[in-house]
């Protein structure tokens, strides 16, 4: 028994990375936890930074003059533009099916995703056989296509970090439904055309438009049939987002947080 946590939230970055890290310490505290899968859109878009990311390395004032927020996740990787996407978070305890083998876990994930687009949309995304080689880290997640990520043709397609905490793992990843290439390029100190080689978005990928209603049943389907999830639908408990809205105070929602990347 999973939950899928409804309805598809539409918040700022500081709320969702602040429920990501509440349901985390839940699932850490509680042996009873059930596996739960959130999708989610950044409202205003977002541009987040990973745990130890330089804050120089992406242009995150030019992000704040568009209009977009600027946060820092507790997972690692690269920043991420939260722009025409739909988010995935998912939470469990490391208990069957999931183990303390990062890669696997990311394995089933991936799998599952992969599932739900190929049923629904007839795209074939492939898991990244291999590490990425060292000195090719880049400001930006999607230049890149880590251990166990998707890709369609070589082009990364959605974008995961995962964060493991005393008997519990968080993954949350980025699945683009229409990329806008050159906002992406300008925040990140590249060009469209860079961009254009390594990442492909579900619009090119299925070859029409598809918006975050649509994608996230394709998630929850690709659950469902790869992991054999069975759903019980719920809203997020009281204690988990008044949890949530004391890290937006403390962590998620300052500057300084934000700033400094932690050790």
């Amino acid at each position: 028994m999973w939950k899928l946590i409804e309805p598809l939230e539409e918040a700022p970055g500081a709320w969702q990375m602040a429920l990501d890290e509440a349901l985390l310490e839940d699932a850490s505290a509680r042996e009873d936890f059930l596996p739960t899968l959130r999708l989610y859109v950044f409202r205003p878009g977002c541009l987040s930074l990973g745990r130890t990311q330089d804050h120089g390395s992406v242009e995150a004032e030019a992000a704040r003059a568009e209009g977009l927020d600027v946060v820092r996740r507790i997972t690692g990787g690269s920043g991420v533009l939260h722009h025409g996407e739909l988010t995935y978070s998912v939470v469990a305890r490391i208990a069957p099916p999931f183990t303390d083998s990062i890669e696997q876990n990311y394995t089933l994930l991936s799998e599952a995703i992969s599932a739900g687009l190929a049923r629904r949309f007839g795209v074939r995304a492939e898991l990244e056989p291999s590490r990425p080689e060292r000195g090719l880290a880049s400001g930006a997640c999607f230049l890149t296509p880590a251990l166990k990520e998707l890709k369609v043709d070589g082009r990364k397609l959605v974008g995961s970090a995962q964060r493991r905490q005393k008997g519990a793992f968080l993954q949350h990843g980025a699945l683009p439904l229409r990329t806008d290439y050159a906002l992406h390029a300008r925040l990140f100190g590249l060009t469209p055309e860079r961009l254009r080689g390594a990442m492909v978005d579900l619009f090119e990928a299925a070859g029409r438009e598809v918006g975050h209603a649509e994608a996230a049943e394709a998630l929850v389907q690709g659950f469902t049939e790869r992991l054999g999830v069975t759903w019980v639908s719920s809203s997020l408990p009281a204690h988990v987002r008044a949890r949530a809205e004391e890290l937006v105070t403390r962590r998620y929602g300052r500057d300084d947080w934000t700033r400094d990347a932690a050790g």
